[in-house]
């Protein structure tokens, strides 16, 4: 197995004098997405939450959730991201703000144009959410580029959050939606969500698994955040969420 990635939780946007005068996505219509090759070859797609190129990784996830939304910097980070990537290049993912999950049409058309291939959902707690997020890539779809595995053929991956016991509770309803390419937990906010002390407690490890069980009989992906103190500690716990069937992990450490 290649080595396991490890990254900082956050990294700070490469310094860029120049954007592309049209749509990036137009310019990368064609791009390999790796988090779908990983996943049609029956491999795990790794990677991590940063702004930075990182050859090792699957994708990197730009995390636009929090504070005000900046178009600006998404488009910085996507040109930084796979300027400096291997062949083919890291998949960029955007975690769009909370605020603009019910709506998310106008949020995601601007960071598909930026060049993103994936869009990360934050706290899905419903069946209509969940169409919100898939259709809203694709409607106005930049060059054709439609939502895998909706189209067998498709470019764009919708990442959708689990983060709260509603979320859990409507779990049946949200997998029913189609076009969903990635279920990715959220174990803090869920934590939050039980009232338990941390997503270790044994409560939040049985309702992560909750909705593992739920996407390995669906054979949707799911996905699952790591925070390690070390780089052995990252290696054994990415070890143990692959053997427990996870797909899709963002593998951090707090080691600097």
């Amino acid at each position: 197995m290649r080595p396991i990635p490890l990254a900082l939780a956050a990294v700070c946007t490469a310094a860029l004098t120049g954007v592309a005068s049209q749509p990036l996505y137009a310019q990368e219509a064609e791009a390999v997405n790796r988090v779908i090759e990983q996943l049609r070859q029956g491999q795990p797609a790794i990677g991590t939450f940063t702004r930075a190129a990182r050859p090792d990784l699957d994708f990197a996830v730009i995390d636009e959730q929090y504070g005000d939304f900046d178009i600006d910097g998404v488009r910085e980070a996507v040109v930084a991201i796979r300027a400096g990537s291997a062949t083919p290049a890291i998949t960029p993912v955007v975690r769009i703000p909370l605020a603009e999950r019910d709506t998310p049409e106008a949020v995601v058309r601007q960071v598909l144009d930026a060049g993103a291939s994936s869009v990360m959902f934050p706290d899905i707690e419903t069946r209509a959410q969940a169409v919100s997020a898939v259709n809203s890539m694709r409607v106005g779809r930049a060059s054709g580029a439609d939502v895998w595995p909706l189209d067998p053929n498709g470019t764009l991956v919708a990442m959708l959050q689990i983060e709260t016991l509603v979320g859990i509770a409507n779990l049946d309803e949200i997998l029913d939606v189609p076009g969903i390419g990635v279920i990715f937990l959220g174990p803090t906010d869920l934590a939050a969500s039980a009232r338990e002390d941390g997503p270790n407690a044994p409560r939040v490890d049985a309702l992560v698994h909750q909705v593992l069980e739920a996407c390995l009989e669906r054979n949707i992906p799911c996905g699952y955040p790591i925070v390690a103190s070390t780089p052995e500690d990252a290696e054994r716990q990415t070890a143990r969420r692959l053997a427990e069937g996870f797909k899709v992990l963002a593998v951090m450490t707090t080691v600097r």
